[in-house]
């Protein structure tokens, strides 16, 4: 009797190997054969799942916004300041990106796809950010709303400064395949550390 097949793994193995292959060739040089042969299923098997690589794409970010949404969601309730509970949720999203190397440089093809083909991915970007912006500004809420930062600053000001720290370590990670976790770390660390009230 065949072994029963977990189709969600398989999926799974699918979106990794794409990724892969995105990160290695470029979103536009991998089409579908690549991705069955590195995958180790026919094409026809392939488009059961996926309709096309940019929907094998968007299920890779849609695996990585989830894994951050549910460790946010163990984060939120925990008794502890809400600057540690940021520092927390900054922590596993530098984790995942340097985890995630090869998504962090398809990441960066596409987007430069979308420039070459004269499409402004702005809205595209946005669609896939919006969740942690809003992760990352409900926590700010909160720590303003408790006064553990200063009241010059807005929640809206540090959400945008956070997430230019993110995309600037994206983009160090894409393009020059430096940097290190603990550098990134340190980086928000002293970022956080400067909204403190003054004394």
């Amino acid at each position: 009797m065949p072994k029963p097949i977990d189709h969600n793994v398989r999926k799974r193995q699918i979106v990794a190997e794409s990724v892969k292959l995105f990160a290695r060739y470029g979103f536009s040089d991998v089409n579908f054969a690549l991705i069955a042969k590195e995958s180790g299923v026919s094409r026809t098997l392939l488009y059961t799942y996926f309709k096309d690589k940019r929907a094998i794409f968007n299920a890779a970010i849609d695996e990585v916004t989830s894994l951050v949404r549910a460790k946010y969601e163990e984060i939120l309730p925990l008794d502890i300041t809400a600057d540690a509970k940021l520092r927390k949720l900054c922590l596993t999203v530098l984790t995942m990106m340097y985890g995630q190397r090869d998504f962090v440089c398809a990441i960066a093809d596409v987007l430069t796809d979308y420039r070459r083909q004269g499409i402004n991915p702005k809205d595209k970007v946005a669609a896939h950010t919006n969740g942690l912006r809003l992760m990352i500004a409900e926590i700010l809420t909160a720590a303003f709303d408790r006064g553990e930062y200063d009241a010059r600053f807005t929640p809206v000001q540090v959400t945008e400064l956070l997430y230019s720290q993110f995309e600037a370590t994206a983009l160090r990670i894409a393009v020059t395949g430096k940097g290190d976790l603990a550098e990134s770390v340190d980086e928000v660390d002293s970022l956080l550390l400067a909204l403190r009230p003054r004394s």
